[in-house]
């Protein structure tokens, strides 16, 4: 899981956790804690997470509080899986969540220098 991501993406993703505040850092732990609830907190929900923040870090994503907003990328990429519902599932939970909090939309990236 984690172990497949590689130094560099993990890196990055530390780097996110220490720049974030407090209320994003529970944004982000409530939204990967729902997606698991629905995926269940076996080794493929697991890997769905992994998969959700490699294409955080691929996108330029500046908060790990965005992690909803990347769960219909997995919709994309396992359209044949039998996993499909589970991720549909989780990521109309998400938007709930989303908008309940008043989270954007759209996620926050990073503007390249």
């Amino acid at each position: 899981m984690i172990e497949e991501l590689g130094a560099g993406i993990k890196a990055k993703i530390v780097d996110r956790w220490k720049l974030m505040s407090e209320t994003d850092k529970a944004h982000f732990i409530n939204q990967v804690a729902l997606a698991l609830s629905v995926w269940g907190s076996d080794d493929k929900g697991r890997e769905l997470v992994v998969e959700v923040l490699q294409y955080m870090s691929q996108n330029g994503t500046s908060t790990l509080a965005d992690f909803g907003i990347y769960v219909e990328k997995l919709l994309e990429s396992k359209s044949g899986s039998g996993r499909i519902a589970k991720i549909k599932r989780a990521s109309l939970i998400l938007d709930g969540y989303r908008i309940k909090h008043s989270l954007p939309s759209e996620p926050h990236r990073e503007i390249p220098m």
